[in-house]
């Protein structure tokens, strides 16, 4: 058994797995499994993951049947999880060396069991770094709708705090990790920032989320439909994540 199970989603990823996978082996907390769910690719991202785990045996190859989304594949890496922490990294974003230390050791001495950290933007290309993202101090119902800076690379649950967690396949979004985060709130689980830079988003223009007028849309519809908010407060918060967004991108984004 692992004190860390770290999830990787993949679907056609392999031009981005052989630096994600070496930013993983160089955690200097070595007590971890990477389990990666392969979700239908048609290029050679099996074949390098499988490689990846003849050389180090805390590498885990899972498939499934078909392409059923990053939710899916999460949800099938975290069932088979051995780990007490659970860590989200994307096939195309990378980790720093103290990810995971600075992450568990911040975790166990604050008794939290829901936290993220800071992180920059990465261009398509590796070679421009943007400046520095932070989430707020503390998220709560309205900070997740009203702010930005949450990325899925810079969270770290602890499963004995926050119990039996899944992603939500059945979320209709584009913003599906949005909902998980927002099943975590409601449950009561505050988030709380490690304030540390400690991860590389990586930007790309063929992203899911790449299309930004589509993706406030969806933004929209997540704040009526699944979180239920009146449509004044859906107005005004709204209003708020949009405009937080647009100083994000515009100054996040490397050059």
């Amino acid at each position: 058994m692992a004190l860390v199970s770290v999830i990787t989603p993949v679907y056609n990823a392999a031009q981005w797995l052989p630096e994600m996978l070496a930013s993983v082996r160089a955690q200097t907390l070595e007590d971890w499994e990477h389990l990666l769910v392969d979700d239908g690719s048609t290029d050679n991202s099996p074949a390098l993951i499988r490689a990846a785990a003849m050389k180090d045996a805390r590498i885990r190859l899972l498939r499934t049947p078909s392409n059923g989304g990053p939710s899916l594949a999460r949800n099938v890496a975290m069932a088979s999880a051995t780990g007490r922490f659970l860590a989200f990294l994307d096939a195309d974003d990378l980790w720093l060396p103290e990810k995971l230390a600075r992450s568990v050791a911040w975790m166990r001495a604050n008794s939290y069991s829901f936290i993220y950290h800071d992180y920059r933007h990465l261009s398509s290309d590796g070679a421009l770094i943007g400046p520095l993202i932070t989430a707020p101090e503390v998220l709560d119902l309205e900070k997740l709708h009203t702010r930005r800076g949450l990325g899925c690379l810079t969270i770290v649950l602890d499963r004995e705090g926050i119990g039996d967690f899944r992603f939500p396949v059945e979320c209709p979004y584009l913003h599906e990790d949005f909902c998980a985060w927002l099943s975590l709130v409601n449950g009561g689980h505050i988030g709380h920032r490690l304030a540390a830079d400690l991860g590389r988003y990586r930007l790309s223009p063929r992203s899911r989320s790449g299309n930004k007028l589509k993706a406030a849309m969806e933004t929209w519809r997540i704040y009526r439909e699944a979180s239920k908010l009146p449509r004044l407060r859906a107005t005004r918060w709204w209003v708020q994540y949009a405009w937080n967004g647009f100083w994000l991108h515009r100054f996040a984004r490397p050059r």
